[in-house]
């Protein structure tokens, strides 16, 4: 059950530790992922669109059969648009995620300490926030959404044994974060430099997984608190969240089935002027895989619900395909995906259509 364990611990640390076996620089991995999205929202002139192209890169190097490194960055230019002009544009590198990880024994045990190098884009100025502020969106989801959170250190340890048929992990971290001037904005008399700290973090983590037949069924939760976010001198929380996770794999006949699923819940907080809303989202995806030559194919589908303080607020439903072909070293992976969905006025009111499109290429080499 070791290879089971470690898997676990694995998910639930959010780390890459290599097998026991790897180590040195002829183990190294590295990947690049481009990824691409543009999502309208609306009709007419006044349909706003919000594209992205992101190209994250990854490192993990195994110092020792023990003891691994990863560092991970990325490259994102965001845009809003209105009727065909760009209104709000960010881009450039975003922060830099470096972490380490320690095995102890049989692969039950395992220390991480990271930490966030602030790399990316601050003071951002006004003309800058919309497309800053569009890409951090629970709902619809931007593969980068931020550029920059500040230095910040985390360290967490999770632990994974077997309990008869199950494999059963937990993990624990915390986050502390530093101050750092985020925005730049004209208050009338000039540049005023706004100053944002964020909230130290808590973070717990349990999964377990287990053999269903010939397929495998992985369940997890995680649940995180925070303190207060301060910017400049006003205080404000975003609510404790909680994510339930799970995914199916059987195989049929020569076909492989994936049924997985996700739910966020976010609890009431703090804004400014007032409380912030609860909100949920839930989401459910199907996808069947199979061989072609030497490509693997997984069409799928998926469909995903938001709430807001208890109100609809969104509708949105994808479908797509993921391709894997592998060489040797190299491993290729492009997929893509059509959206088609709604958002609503809280309280009743207004509807705007939403459509989009997704694409991404992970090249691999390990």
């Amino acid at each position: 059950m070791r290879p089971l364990r470690a898997t676990l611990i694995t998910t639930l640390l959010v780390a890459a530790p290599l097998g026991a076996r790897a180590q040195g620089l002829g183990d190294a991995a590295a990947a690049v992922m481009p990824q691409a999205v543009s999502i309208k929202i609306g009709s007419g002139a006044t349909a706003k669109t919000v594209s992205q192209t992101t190209v994250p890169f990854v490192f993990v190097l195994p110092l020792t059969a023990r003891f691994n490194v990863d560092v991970a960055t990325a490259y994102a230019s965001s845009d809003v648009s209105v009727d065909g002009k760009t209104v709000s544009s960010i881009n450039g590198l975003t922060d830099t995620q470096l972490r380490a990880n320690y095995t102890l024994g049989n692969d039950a045990v395992v220390f991480t300490i990271g930490a966030n190098l602030p790399t990316g884009q601050y003071k951002i100025a006004e003309a800058k926030a919309d497309a800053a502020g569009q890409i951090g969106n629970d709902f619809l989801i931007f593969p980068t959404s931020t550029y920059g959170s500040g230095l910040s250190t985390t360290g967490g340890i999770a632990l994974a044994r077997s309990m008869g048929d199950w494999n059963v992990g937990v993990a624990g971290s915390f986050r502390k974060s530093t101050e750092f001037d985020a925005y730049s904005a004209d208050d009338g008399t000039g540049k005023q430099v706004l100053t944002f700290t964020p909230a130290d973090e808590v973070r717990a983590r349990l999964g377990a997984d287990r053999a269903v037949g010939n397929g495998r069924l992985t369940l997890g939760v995680t649940y995180s608190t925070f303190g207060n976010d301060m910017l400049s001198n006003t205080s404000y929380a975003t609510g404790d969240r909680y994510i339930g996770q799970g995914s199916l794999y059987y195989p049929v006949g020569g076909m492989d089935v994936y049924v997985s699923g996700w739910g966020l819940y976010r609890a009431k907080g703090q804004q400014f002027g007032g409380e912030a809303p609860s909100e949920t989202v839930a989401n459910g995806a199907l996808a069947l895989g199979f061989r072609s030559g030497s490509w693997y194919i997984e069409p799928n589908v998926e469909a995903r619900n938001w709430q807001v303080d208890g109100y609809k607020a969104g509708l949105l439903g994808n479908g797509g395909v993921r391709l894997r072909w592998t060489s040797g070293a190299i491993s290729l992976m492009p997929s893509a995906t059509y959206q088609i969905g709604r958002l609503y006025t809280l309280g009743g009111g207004d509807t705007y259509d939403v459509t989009g499109w997704r694409a991404a290429l992970t090249l691999r080499v390990h």
